[in-house]
């Protein structure tokens, strides 16, 4: 019996360390954007008109900008000070070739 009980013991403080850490790095989604036109990301991707969305895990400065419907993502540095949850904003540059996406805040 009291073996049992040390064993239950020395238990509880690895569970709350699993437990803790999977509600540290839980993601925080933005609303979807509609985005109505294509656009070159970090000067050298170009991603096509559609739905998106951000995602940043809590605690992190790295974050994704992903399409709904493909799945495909892009990762950027966003520092947690410039955001609010559940909201993004995407700010684009008019260049010769067409839209930049040039921050996310």
């Amino acid at each position: 019996m009291f073996q049992k009980a040390i064993r239950v013991f020395a238990l509880i403080p690895c569970a709350a360390l699993v437990f803790g850490g999977a509600l540290q790095a839980s993601t925080v989604k933005s609303e979807k954007i509609e985005i109505p036109f294509a656009f070159s990301v970090q000067n050298h991707k170009t991603l096509p008109a559609g739905e998106y969305q951000v995602e940043q895990a809590s605690g992190s400065e790295l974050a994704s900008l992903v399409n709904t419907k493909t799945g495909e993502r892009v990762q950027f540095i966003r520092p947690q000070t410039t955001h609010k949850e559940g909201r993004a904003r995407l700010t684009f540059e008019n260049t010769a070739s067409g839209h930049s996406l040039k921050s996310i805040s």
